[in-house]
């Protein structure tokens, strides 16, 4: 088997781009990730590299080495139709026919991830300074002397709590979401009877949504079977999902959940009669701390994590979310779990 035979299979299956370049700038050789990536009416084979990438700054340094036979720079990061690529470039000075190879390696997925990251740094110190700065200048406050007023004193504290609280879901909620994330938190499968979770979940809120004045009820089929799942994570599941349909329900508004057994599968529904979600921020609501009213949520307690975790858990269980909203109707949120 030749060298070329080789070299050829080696570019045919590289999963990077790879670009041979005459030295006029014309394309020679383009292996398939490269005409996957940049699809071409005519193929490429003769082509000049702008006609096929348009990136300026790229072409800059090639036309720079085809005229001067100088490369100002060997490696470039290019972004074209929403995909970065990290291209680098290999002069063959001993070829007569070629001048450049350029290998185009896709960093969409690690740029996607940098974007990520960097928003949740952003996201987390904003969510961090708000409750901070409170308490810093409340207990200043009383320390410069309001601590003599009784009444002062025990509002001051009541809001120091509040916000010392609001810190404290905050960090619990980012431990669970890490641990979710990383695989590190480990979903133990077994039989769960949704319908003794559901009865026993919604016990719990039985009191702040009767001070709030919104009905809340459950209609459970009988001899609904059980799911295969881990019920810790199953019941914050439902715990999420309760809190937000009373948080966002005004006064006089009903909470409902109902379950139906479907095609070897649980489906269980959250709905409330609450302020709705606009169809614009339906696709958003599960990204970590996006709020669709941010100063609401805020009000309210809300972390801007909980859906996040819920979506996650689902996933865990290769269960599937749904949500149906319409804003001053409404939302209902499904989730559909794998049953026994």
């Amino acid at each position: 088997m030749g060298k070329n035979i080789i070299l050829e299979a080696i570019a045919r299956e590289m999963r990077t781009g790879v670009l041979a370049l005459n030295r006029e700038g014309r394309v020679l050789y383009a292996n398939p990730f490269f005409l996957n990536a940049f699809p071409a009416r005519g193929g490429v084979e003769g082509k000049p590299i702008s006609l096929l990438i348009k990136n300026a700054g790229l072409h800059k340094t090639i036309d720079g080495f085809i005229q001067n036979n100088t490369l100002l720079s060997d490696e470039i990061e290019i972004n074209e139709s929403d995909r970065y690529f990290n291209v680098r470039l290999v002069p063959l000075k001993d070829r007569e026919e070629s001048s450049l190879l350029l290998f185009l390696k896709d960093i969409t997925e690690e740029k996607r991830v940098e974007t990520i990251k960097k928003d949740f740094v952003a996201n987390v110190s904003h969510e961090l300074r708000t409750p901070l700065a409170s308490i810093k200048g409340y207990s200043e406050t009383l320390l410069d002397g309001g601590m003599d007023d009784k009444g002062t004193l025990k509002e001051f504290l009541r809001v120091i709590d509040r916000h010392a609280t609001r810190m404290a879901r905050l960090i619990d909620d980012l431990l669970t979401l890490s641990r979710l994330e990383s695989h590190q938190m480990t979903i133990v499968s077994a039989p769960v009877d949704l319908n003794e979770l559901i009865h026993a979940t919604m016990k719990g809120f039985e009191k702040q949504a009767r001070d709030k004045g919104i009905v809340i009820a459950s209609a459970l089929p009988d001899g609904l079977p059980k799911v295969l799942g881990d019920r810790d994570r199953l019941e914050q599941v439902m715990v999420n999902l309760l809190d937000n349909a009373i948080k966002y329900t005004p006064s006089g508004g009903r909470v409902s959940v109902t379950a139906e057994k479907t095609k070897g599968a649980v489906r269980v529904d959250v709905k409330d009669t609450g302020i709705g979600i606009p169809a614009a921020d339906i696709p958003r609501i599960f990204e970590r701390f996006y709020r669709v009213d941010k100063a609401r949520s805020r009000e309210l307690g809300g972390t801007g994590l909980g859906l996040a975790i819920v979506k996650h858990i689902i996933q865990g269980h290769n269960g599937k979310m749904q949500v149906e909203s319409s804003p001053g109707k409404g939302s209902t949120f499904s989730f559909t779990i794998k049953s026994c």
